[in-house]
């Protein structure tokens, strides 16, 4: 027996709803403060991330990752540690023209930067971007 219509729909809704709560979100908000600017506001489910890896151009990616396959064992290190962390601030920049803030809070990297040109707010899942970059070094051609 076929399925509905509105069972399809409601299997693709609940598929979506688990692997953005598995993954997590990645919200990236970018504000331009002069007249006219733009302003970009995006939730993204974090498994697209993993997704950009393998949709970037595949030449360039082996050329980076060639040369640079030794970072990867660091950031890998690094992202490992952040997981570990309660929430806390890593770094406060404030100056008379800008502001920068990159915290951990419950389980994301929150970068925050605000100038007279621009506000931006990113936060990834921390598990996220260790994905991405475990994928890379699998990925990534012997040195």
């Amino acid at each position: 027996m076929p399925i509905p219509l509105i069972g399809k729909l409601a299997l693709g809704v609940t598929l979506a709803t688990v692997v953005v709560m598995k993954d997590g979100l990645i919200e990236v908000n970018v504000q331009e403060h002069h007249k006219g600017g733009d302003h970009v506001h995006l939730y993204l489910p974090a498994t697209v991330a993993t997704w950009g890896v393998h949709l970037a151009p595949q030449e360039k990616l082996r050329e980076h990752l060639r040369n640079h396959r030794g970072d990867l064992g660091i950031a890998r290190a690094a992202l490992r540690e952040l997981e570990k962390l309660p929430d806390a601030a890593l770094v406060e920049v404030d100056s008379p023209k800008e502001h920068v803030h990159v915290n951990v809070r419950n389980g994301n990297l929150l970068v925050d930067v605000e100038d007279p040109g621009e506000t931006v707010h990113v936060s990834m899942p921390i598990r996220a971007a260790r994905k991405v970059v475990e994928d890379l070094e699998r990925d990534a051609p012997a040195a």
